[in-house]
């Protein structure tokens, strides 16, 4: 009898190239509003994860195989090291301390605001006010809602939002639900759904104001809040 056909290995596909096609993939996704709004929420963070996975483990080998050349007496090739070095920094760390700064309080000044990790009910409305503009204004800020807050003289504006609950023209009580957080407009990296919250004065979209000092904390339905001047609540529950 003839002696068997020796077997053909599949190729495998090596982490780097595999882990740089889920990056772009994700990137994509992250500048892509048509993309990013029409996937559920779980899958471009998921893809990062996977991603990050994989450029570090890539990262590991190149430098396994780096000192395993150093050993033999081998000529060392540091470009794939590099590669991977930067690849992992951008991709891995930097995303990375980002999150865990998103994720940790705070420490002194302003609190920080972080509707898309804790709310994904939607973003409500700070303060007492008519809505003059609830569209999709296509540039930075992407779905947008402005409130004026008469007879104060100012105007709460909400960037980014994934979907809009309230029209031009409509009186909101505070604490309403005006939309749903998202990452339209100026693209976040993905699972880093937020809002966007400025304060204005007057008419004069230049003329920005610090909200934390008119800010009082959360939305609770149970507190009186004081009218006699332009007092926020953070467009999310207690």
């Amino acid at each position: 009898m003839p002696p068997p056909a020796p077997r053909t290995q599949r190729p495998v596909v090596p982490p780097a190239p595999l882990g740089l096609a889920v990056a772009i993939l994700v990137y994509a996704g992250a500048i892509s509003p048509w993309v990013s709004q029409r996937v559920p929420r779980f899958v471009f963070p998921a893809l990062a994860v996977v991603g990050a996975a994989l450029l570090s483990l890539s990262l590991g080998r190149s430098l396994v195989r780096l000192a395993r050349r150093g050993r033999a007496g081998e000529r060392r090739r540091l470009v794939p090291v590099a590669v991977n070095v930067i690849a992992a920094v951008v991709l891995v760390v930097l995303p990375g301390s980002r999150l865990v700064g998103a994720l940790t309080a705070a420490r002194g000044g302003p609190p920080r605001t972080l509707v898309g990790f804790g709310d994904w009910l939607g973003v409500l409305a700070a303060a007492d006010g008519r809505v003059v503009v609830a569209r999709d204004n296509g540039d930075a800020c992407g779905l947008i809602v402005v409130i004026v807050h008469d007879p104060h003289d100012y105007r709460t504006v909400y960037c980014h939002l994934s979907a809009l609950a309230v029209a031009r023209g409509e009186r909101v009580d505070r604490g309403q639900r005006i939309g749903m957080v998202g990452t339209t407009g100026q693209r976040a990296w993905p699972g880093y759904e937020h809002l966007h919250l400025e304060l204005q004065r007057g008419g004069n979209l230049n003329d920005l104001v610090d909200p934390a000092a008119a800010l009082v904390g959360c939305f609770d339905g149970a507190t009186s809040y004081p009218t006699e001047r332009l007092v926020l609540t953070y467009p999310v529950r207690c």
